[in-house]
């Protein structure tokens, strides 16, 4: 089955934030190791089994598995400790080594180490009385997330290093992986020739071209989620474009598209070895309500008339591509608000998904298909019926003659479910 988009530990069963309440009490009353596997019982994800763990005279042993990496960990009556193996090193270089002792100093729990076997390592380790719940989780999740993103960056950025511990990652079919290298080759020269040769003007409208760029990076997370060094790529222009506030936009915007036009140079064979399946313990979206979305469209959907009134279509279509790639991207979103964002894409890049071995035909000449369209949606909406009763997407409120106004129009049906709770 193919996976879209990034793994959230957002929302859990309630039998798993029982095991949470076992852990802070247990933590409480000093019974360590039993706070510990409770904690691990609330990190576990039955259907993925991303946890496991022994324990046995005196001395808790476990595994957490998150993306490419594996976290083994130990805990006793004194301490707790637990480490990621990333890459071999046989040589250790000085740039490499200069990289992770500036990185150590980013680190909150973890810390870069080299073992015996000359491996890059990060650890994290404490002392029980002080490896409250919290404090574990946070700093699991540091590790775990950060090993994670480092193997293949570091093995493309620096000469002799080996992969490790990626044996539990799983393959993926070499169609799919050539229907997703064309999906993000093609792609990529689109966006680039509307920026070189579309009528808008760049300078003077610079806000465009970034939902143009940053629709396309957001599809490719969430659509072809590459790991490694394309994922990095992808997340040092998200923070570029939002966190560096001494850049301006149009530079911003140059430095994003430097970055795409080197997507387009990336040959099959190297893009290849970032697609893979795997299986995670922790999310990197923060949890937000449906609210956050009403937000988003709100403050974003205001650009759209004037790109549309003016026939800029692609820049059009790009607002409601950013806005669903932004929200998907940034955030853990209820489960309907999730589905309904996967259909939009679904719709939009219907191809891709039909070359992917998707059965269902949203597109037809250009255009949604009414009631392919209308089935997907009450069946979204059936699936969470129990739990969410009241959703009523307004679906008779879509306009199908026009692909970018069914777009804004689709949005505004998401963005105006009912969930009947503040979320």
């Amino acid at each position: 089955m193919i996976q879209f988009g990034r793994y959230s530990d957002t929302y859990k069963d309630e039998s798993k934030y029982k095991n949470w309440e076992k852990a802070m009490d247990t933590f409480e009353n000093e019974k360590y190791l039993e706070c510990y596997s409770h904690l691990l019982d609330f990190l576990s994800d039955d259907r993925r089994h991303n946890v496991s763990y022994v324990k046995k005279r005196g001395k808790l042993t476990f595994t957490i598995y998150q993306g490419s990496k594996v976290i083994h960990g130990e805990a006793d009556h004194k301490k707790l400790y637990a480490e990621a193996r990333i890459v071999m090193v046989p040589q250790p270089s000085l740039g490499l080594m200069r990289k992770v002792l500036e990185e150590n100093f980013e680190l909150r729990y973890a810390r870069f180490t080299l073992d015996e076997n000359h491996c890059l390592c990060l650890r994290f380790d404490t002392f029980v009385e002080d490896g409250s719940p919290h404090k574990i989780y946070q700093a699991l999740r540091e590790l775990a997330t950060h090993a994670d993103r480092k193997d293949d960056v570091l093995i493309h950025e620096f000469d002799g290093l080996k992969p490790i511990d990626s044996t539990h990652t799983r393959p993926v079919s070499a169609q799919e992986k050539r229907t997703k290298y064309r999906y993000f080759h093609n792609e990529a020269v689109k966006v680039l020739e509307e920026i070189d040769s579309g009528k808008l003007n760049g300078y003077l409208y610079p806000g465009g071209i970034s939902f143009l760029l940053l629709d396309y990076l957001y599809r490719i997370d969430y659509l072809v989620k590459p790991e490694g060094n394309t994922m990095e790529t992808i997340l040092d222009c998200n923070q570029l474009f939002f966190n560096d506030n001494m850049v301006s936009v149009h530079e911003k915007n140059r430095e994003i598209i430097s970055r795409i036009r080197q997507f387009v140079k990336v040959e099959y064979s190297l893009f290849s070895k970032e697609i893979y399946e795997v299986n995670s313990t922790f999310g990197i979206s923060m949890p937000e309500g449906h609210q956050r979305f009403v937000e988003i469209v709100d403050a974003q959907l205001t650009d759209f008339d004037w790109y549309y009134q003016n026939k800029h279509l692609a820049y059009a279509n790009a607002i409601c591509g950013y806005v669903v790639g932004y929200a998907l991207y940034s955030f853990a979103l209820p489960e309907p608000t999730r589905d309904f964002l996967k259909l939009y894409y679904m719709i939009s890049e219907n191809e891709y998904f039909i070359s992917l071995g998707f059965g269902t035909r949203y597109l037809a000449k250009g255009l949604p298909l009414k009631h392919a369209v209308i089935d997907s949606i009450r069946d979204i909406t059936k699936s969470f019926a129990a739990e969410y009763p009241d959703l009523n997407p307004s679906y008779k409120s879509l306009q199908y003659d026009d692909m970018n106004l069914f777009g804004k129009s689709y949005l505004m049906m998401v963005r105006d479910l009912n969930y009947n709770e503040d979320i």
